[in-house]
C-alpha cells in the first residue's frame, strides 16, 4: 500500500505536533509545581540547613507569586493546546478554516490579557517596596517580546482570514 507523500508543510506540522506535546508536558509540570511548592517551600528550606544550623537564604515562593506564575503557566498551556489544534488542521491539509481564525484571535487576546495582568501586578510589587500607601513608585514595565507575540498572532489571524477568503473565491471560480 502506497503511503501518501508528505508535503513540507505536513512535515513541519508533524514536528510541531511533537514539539507541542513536549511543551505541554513541561507547562503541566510547571503549573503543578507552582501550585504545590508554596505549601512545601518552608520544609524544603528547613531540610537544606547549612553547617552552622541556619537555613540558607533562598527566596521562597509566596502564595501570590505562585498564583501569578500559575496564571501565566495556565494561559500559555491554553495557548499551546490551541496551537496544537491549528497544527492538526494543517496535518489534515486544511489550515484555512473558520475555527483557526477564531482560535488565533482568542490566543492573542489571552496573551495580551496575561501581559496586562503581569504588568500591573509587577507594578504593584515594585511599588510595595517603595513608600507604602503612595503610587509614586508605581510603574508599568512592558515586555516587548510578549507584545510582539500578540502582534504576530493577530497578524496571523488576519492572514488566515484572507487565506480562507481566497480559498472560497477559488472554489467559486470555474
Amino acid at each position: 500500500m502506497d503511503r501518501p507523500l508528505l508535503t513540507p508543510a505536513m512535515r513541519t506540522a508533524r514536528f510541531l505536533n511533537i514539539a507541542l506535546n513536549v511543551v505541554i508536558g513541561i507547562l503541566i509540570v510547571a503549573l503543578f509545581l507552582m501550585l504545590i511548592l508554596p505549601f512545601f517551600g518552608e520544609s524544603v528550606i528547613d531540610a537544606m540547613e547549612t553547617k552552622n544550623g541556619q537555613a540558607p537564604s533562598l527566596p521562597v515562593l509566596n502564595l501570590s507569586g505562585a498564583l501569578g506564575g500559575s496564571l501565566i503557566a495556565a494561559a500559555y498551556l491554553y495557548v499551546a493546546f490551541v496551537i496544537k489544534k491549528i497544527v492538526r488542521t494543517t496535518l489534515d491539509s486544511n489550515p484555512f478554516v473558520e475555527e483557526n481564525i477564531s482560535r488565533l484571535r482568542k490566543t492573542w487576546v489571552v496573551i495580551a490579557l496575561v501581559e496586562i495582568i503581569r504588568m500591573v501586578a509587577m507594578g504593584f510589587i515594585d511599588q510595595s517596596t517603595q513608600a507604602a500607601g503612595s503610587l509614586e513608585g508605581f510603574s508599568l514595565k512592558t515586555s516587548l517580546t510578549a507584545w510582539f507575540l500578540v502582534f504576530v498572532i493577530a497578524t496571523m489571524a488576519e492572514v488566515f482570514r484572507i487565506g480562507l477568503e481566497l480559498r472560497r473565491d477559488q472554489e467559486l471560480t470555474v
